[in-house]
């Protein structure tokens, strides 16, 4: 062989040899990205299941907590129904009778301006118009409200003695303007109007000291829609409870 044959044989060799580094490289370099992305995957889909795992630990661990207290409430009911059983079994003592409530005799109140009079199982309310007691934004009594107490108290002291009596002062909704240097809100005028009636009772010798007390509910409880005069008007009251 001569050389220049020789020269182009090598020439050859090297060609193809660069031609199969290059082709392995290629190849070694595509493995190695889908190598990644497989390491990714599997990372991704460990922590999928991580997170499955402790979910399913918190469920059961709730599941334990119901069962449990589903175990613990059907012991109760069992324990109940076999004490209501127990107590419908007893024998009802003769001395044991069911008292139908009686509505009061309250005639007595009819006539006396600006009060009603109703009664209920928890005893006698005489609700007082705030109109015929106090003038707006005062707590202190008219002497027309005086007239009004002095004939209640009298028929509570002949009719109701010795039973316990509860006053309380009631508002509307309207914030404390005029006399707001007084009153620092209606809190504060309901409760101050309890007392003056309260007051009023005692010096009429109506109640006992012992058996009396005064509250103020200032808007909390209307009996009236506060959005209209004529629910306002309702709400602006003092309520007297003789108590049974």
């Amino acid at each position: 062989m001569s050389w220049k044959r020789m020269i182009c044989f090598i020439g050859i060799l090297t060609l193809i040899s660069g031609c199969q580094t290059t082709s392995l490289e290629r190849q070694l370099s595509y493995n190695k990205s889908k190598l990644q992305e497989v390491e990714q995957e599997r990372d991704r889909l460990q922590f999928q299941l991580a997170t499955c795992e402790g979910q399913q630990r918190v469920a059961t661990d709730e599941l334990s907590a119901l069962q449990k207290r589903f175990a613990d409430l059907s012991a109760a009911k069992i324990a109940l129904e076999s004490e209501v059983n127990e107590l419908l079994a007893r024998p009802e003592p003769a001395s044991v009778k069911l008292e139908e409530f009686v509505e009061e005799d309250l005639g007595s109140f009819d006539g006396i301006e600006g009060l009603t009079a109703t009664s209920d199982e928890s005893g006698v309310r005489l609700t007082l118009d705030q109109s015929v007691l106090f003038s707006s934004g005062s707590a202190e009594v008219t002497r027309k409200g005086q007239e009004t107490l002095k004939k209640m108290a009298a028929i509570i002291r002949s009719e109701y003695a010795n039973r316990k009596i509860r006053v309380e002062g009631h508002t509307d909704s309207t914030p404390i303007v005029k006399t707001k240097s007084r009153w620092a809100s209606n809190w504060e005028l309901s409760s101050y109007r309890a007392c003056a009636v309260l007051r009023g009772l005692l010096k009429e010798n109506a109640v006992k000291n012992s058996h009396v007390s005064a509250i103020g509910f200032a808007d909390q409880r209307p009996v009236g829609d506060n959005q209209t005069k004529a629910g306002r008007k309702l709400n602006r009251r003092v309520e007297i409870i003789v108590e049974n």
